[in-house]
């Protein structure tokens, strides 16, 4: 990179800088190096505030022929490193403070967070990037937990699947029918005990997707199986 002009406004810097020519780059389609200039545009980048001022850097970069006959790439534009990324507005610095307030606030209040950080992004822009970022691989642990839980009670219904050591929730499957369990199980290998409640419909599932698998009962449910065995036992002995 070329750093041409560097302009401190009163509330903004300008920043000019520009890729430097000859460099070969790799071609994104394919992988091929390139040294073959198609033309030049300039890209506009928001970067992180310096002393109290937003930051905007205009970035001349190059299109590129490829230089590969049988890549369905034609042209491609290069990426500076650190700068700039693929379909994006901002570098990627500022593109890990906006993820890291959307997680932490999400919508409005990382809005707000951010106008005092000096970035101007509305609370759809904010939720946008929120939902862009990759969830994290989790190894599936050897003891999990199942339940169903209600978001419309006696309408509509949801699976939790969490981590039965921990309490930490691994995934929550829309609804609750046993193909959708047996589905999940088996591609999720590694499962040595599930914990589940008295249903017969989880046990069914677990059972035809991996009958190695071992099914007990958490303390929570036998707890609550037993009281309500106990009332009814008290209900029947009144009548």
């Amino acid at each position: 990179m070329l750093i041409e002009k560097v302009e401190p406004g009163e509330s903004l810097v300008r920043i000019t800088v520009r890729t430097a020519a000859g460099v070969a780059v790799l071609c994104p389609g394919c992988g091929q190096s390139s040294r073959w200039d198609h033309s030049r545009y300039v890209r506009q980048v928001a970067d992180e505030a310096i002393g109290g001022r937003p930051v905007r850097i205009s970035v001349s970069v190059r299109r590129l022929y490829c230089e590969n006959a049988v890549c369905p790439r034609k042209t491609f534009v290069e990426q500076a490193d650190g700068l700039t990324e693929r379909y994006q507005r901002r570098t990627p610095a500022l593109r890990r403070i906006v993820e890291a307030v959307a997680a932490a606030l999400a919508g409005c209040a990382g809005a707000r967070l951010l106008a005092t950080l000096h970035h101007t992004l509305s609370s759809a822009s904010v939720l946008n990037r929120l939902m862009r970022i990759p969830l994290p691989s989790r190894p599936t642990p050897e003891v999990v937990g199942i339940d169903e839980f209600a978001l419309r009670k006696g309408h509509r219904y949801a699976t939790i699947i969490t981590n039965a050591d921990t309490g930490e929730r691994i995934e929550v499957l829309p609804d609750r029918p046993k193909q959708t369990v047996t589905t999940w199980v088996r591609e999720h290998p590694g499962i040595r005990v599930l914990c589940r409640d008295g249903s017969g419909g989880f046990a069914q599932a677990v059972r035809e997707a991996d009958p190695t698998i071992v099914q007990v009962s958490d303390r929570r449910h036998l707890w609550h199986g037993l009281l309500t065995s106990a009332r009814q036992g008290d209900l029947s002995r009144s009548l």
